[in-house]
């Protein structure tokens, strides 16, 4: 199978952001349907996220194909009502503190929290996402598995 199609993967390339390997890509997968699995056992809807997919509320994994992390996983709360609800309350109020934005931050805080907790109880190597990408607020982050030395 291939993850990442030749013209991407040539313009990441291109552009100084080349993606990993297949094989990899490939082991981030199978992370990520295992993360499902867990999640889903908690009662948690959980989707791989993937390009044709429309978006549901519930937890979105998506694998990280670049970078000294790839293979590993980002992992979201998707809360679409209350993130649309947040975002037209910023705008109408022009108030970056609006209360509606306020509750979807905090929401997806509580979120973060819950998963680390789940996960982490499942045996998975697992951060708060601001500790790899600085700008992955709110998410989680689960590190790639280590080859196995056999």
């Amino acid at each position: 199978m291939t993850y990442i199609d030749p013209e991407s993967r040539a313009k990441a390339k291109a552009h100084g952001h080349p993606h990993a390997s297949e094989e990899i890509i490939a082991a981030g997968c199978d992370l990520a349907d295992r993360v499902c699995r867990e999640l889903h056992r908690a009662g948690l809807p959980a989707y791989v996220e993937r390009p044709e997919a429309p978006k549901q509320p519930g937890v979105w994994v998506e694998v990280d194909t670049q970078g000294e992390y790839a293979g590993g996983l980002y992992v979201r709360w998707s809360a679409p009502e209350l993130a649309e609800a947040g975002m037209r309350a910023v705008a109408e109020q022009q108030d970056p503190a609006a209360p509606e934005w306020k509750h979807y931050a905090e929401v997806v805080l509580l979120m973060q929290t819950a998963l680390i907790g789940i996960l982490r109880l499942a045996g998975f190597s697992v951060v708060r996402a601001e500790e790899v990408d600085d700008v992955a607020e709110g998410d989680v982050y689960v590190h790639a598995d280590t080859p196995s030395s056999s």
